[in-house]
C-alpha cells in the first residue's frame, strides 16, 4: 500500500504542482483557457481546451460581455497576440448597437491566468507578470 500511494503522490504533484511551478518564468510557451460564447465562466473553465498557445501569442484574453444586471450574456477566452491585448484594447465599455450591455476585456501572461473574468474596470485589465510579455507593449 505504501507504493501505491508513493506513485500516487508523485503522479498528482507532476500534473498540479510542477505545473504551477514555471509560473513567472521568461518562457514564451502560455496556456490559456479557451472558450467561445459561453454563458458561464464554470462552463467555460469546465470544457476549455487545454493546449499551449502559437509562439506569437504570449497573453491570455478574456471577453466578458454583460447584461444591464451584470449577469453574463457572452463569454470568450483564448490565447492572444500583443497586438491584441494592449492598453488601448483592454477595460470596460459600453456596446454601441446595445447601450445597456458592457464589454469587459482582460489580458494577462502567466499561464492560466484567465480564470477568472473582468466585470469591472477594476479587473478588466493588462496584468503582465512576465518580464519578457513587458518589453514592446
Amino acid at each position: 500500500m505504501d507504493l501505491l500511494n508513493l506513485f500516487l503522490s508523485v503522479w498528482w504533484f507532476s500534473c498540479f504542482i510542477a505545473p504551477i511551478q514555471h509560473v513567472g518564468s521568461v518562457s514564451q510557451e502560455i496556456t490559456c483557457y479557451t472558450c467561445s460564447n459561453k454563458t458561464t465562466n464554470f462552463d467555460c473553465n469546465r470544457y476549455a481546451v487545454d493546449r499551449p498557445c502559437f509562439p506569437d501569442q504570449t497573453l491570455c484574453y478574456t471577453k466578458h460581455i454583460m447584461d444591464e444586471y451584470g449577469e453574463t450574456t457572452l463569454l470568450s477566452k483564448s490565447c492572444a497576440t500583443k497586438e491584441q491585448c494592449n492598453h488601448r484594447t483592454v477595460g470596460c465599455y459600453l456596446l454601441a448597437n446595445h447601450p445597456i450591455n458592457m464589454k469587459c476585456i482582460s489580458c494577462c501572461d502567466i499561464p492560466y491566468c484567465n480564470r477568472e473574468i473582468p466585470t469591472n474596470e477594476t479587473n478588466a485589465i493588462l496584468l503582465l507578470e512576465r518580464q519578457d510579455s513587458n518589453k514592446g507593449l
